[in-house]
Order: C-alpha cells, then structure tokens, then sequence
C-alpha cells in the first residue's frame, strides 16, 4: 500500500518504542498500529511551536493495554485520533504546563461481538491552554465501551478551554456503553463544557433515505458511514483517510 502524502514527515511506531519526541518547530504524523496483544507505554513530548498528529488504530481481539503520558511545550499541539475496532484498555494522562499548548482527541469507538474497549482520560491545565475531547461510538451486538474523561482547570489556567463530548449509537439491545465526562474547575475565566448522549440512528433519516428508495439496510449502512467519516475528515488530508481506511 502507498504512503500518502502529507505535509510532514510520516513515521510508524515500533510496539517497543516508549518515547517518542517532536523537535521544536517540527510537524510530524504517526501511525500506530495494534493488531496483536500488547502491553505497552507510551510516553509523548511534543516541544515548542510543534505539532504532532498520533493516529492508533486498534483491531486486535487479544488484550491491548495503552498508557499514554503527554507533554506538550509552549506553542505545541498534540491532536490523537483514535479509531478503536478491537480489545483494548487505555490511560491518557496529560499536564498542559505551558502556554497556549493545544490538547484534541478525536475518536472512533466502533465495535461488535463482544469487542470491550475502555479509556481513563486525565488532563490537567496548569496554565492557558485548550483540551478538546470527542468520541463517536458505534456499538453493535454483545460489544461494550467505557469512557471515563476527567479535566483539571487550575487558578493558574486562567482563560483555557477544556472541552468534553461523546455520542454513541447502539445497535442492538444487547450493546453497552458507560460515559463519565468530569471537570473540576477553579476559576471563573474560561470555556467549559461536557455532554454524553446515546441512541438509535435517527429514524426520520432512515425514513427519508427508504423514500427515495434506498432499502433500510443500506439506508442504515449509509447513516453510519457518514458518522465514521465525520472522525476520518478531521484527519491531515483526504489521502491521509484513505490510507487510514485502507489499514483496517
């Protein structure tokens, strides 16, 4: 398969890896892939003015177990797009220490069988700095998904932005999902907020997509497409999605 091409350099991951540094003033993409068992760490320094964009893609049915550790320098920004297919259990610890430091989770629970997918997701503002935390979750069959995401704001993080949302679609009655959004906030100075929803796909959609003479099958394949590509369209390019897409 063809590397895509992308603005900055592109690197894979070795499961042995436990530090992975992005020098000052540097763009850099990674892709991590897990499709064995693992028991791994992952300690992640992005340095100042940088930008990492870290893509996991998970799809392993064995036991996967991810601690991540994050720190980002003055101007940087971490963005870890998270497309979970497998087993897995996650910690994402991250301390914002430094000033204007951008902190974006954009993930994709998307699960059936009796796939389990867990993630404990810490981040603490030491000073102004942002954090924006999404997952969509797509849970079919006897699979589950835990989400359990904490924010910190401290006085001293006076005008950050710390961000918290989850949707989930089950698709059947025997799927599970369990959401805690948490923030504990100690100044007045700042954007904040956290929401966590969970339903069928919307019916009037299926409805509107069978008039037009789509059958309900297709119309629901269709549905859940489109939310998977909202999570793949926040990618670097459309050829980095592909690529992405290609490795599932």
């Amino acid at each position: 398969m063809k590397k895509p091409d992308t603005n900055n350099r592109l690197e894979f991951f070795n499961h042995t890896s436990t530090t992975f540094e992005v020098p000052k003033n540097t763009n850099l993409t990674i892709i991590d892939v897990f499709s064995e068992e693992a028991n791994v760490k992952r300690e992640i320094i992005v340095h100042e003015n940088a930008t990492l964009n870290y893509i996991k893609i998970g799809k392993s049915k064995e036991n996967v177990n991810v601690e991540y550790t994050n720190k980002i320098k003055k101007d940087g920004t971490l963005t870890m797009s998270l497309f979970e297919y497998g087993n897995s259990v996650n910690t994402v610890t991250t301390k914002l220490t430094h000033e204007n430091t951008n902190f974006n989770i954009n993930g994709l629970i998307d699960l059936d069988k009796d796939s389990k997918v867990n993630y404990e997701i810490k981040t603490n503002h030491q000073t102004k700095s942002l954090s924006d935390i999404k997952f969509k979750n797509l849970l079919d069959e006897k699979s589950s998904a835990k989400l359990n995401m904490f924010s910190i704001v401290e006085e001293t993080a006076s005008f950050s932005k710390a961000f918290q949302n989850s949707k989930t679609i089950l698709l059947s009655d025997d799927s599970f999902i369990a959401v805690t959004p948490h923030l504990e906030i100690s100044i007045d100075e700042l954007e904040a907020s956290h929401g966590a929803t969970s339903g069928d796909l919307d019916k009037d959609s299926i409805y509107y997509l069978e008039s037009r003479g789509i059958n309900e099958k297709n119309a629901k394949i269709m549905l859940l497409n489109a939310i998977r590509n909202e999570v793949y369209a926040n990618l670097e390019n459309e050829e980095l999605s592909e690529y992405i897409k290609g490795l599932l």
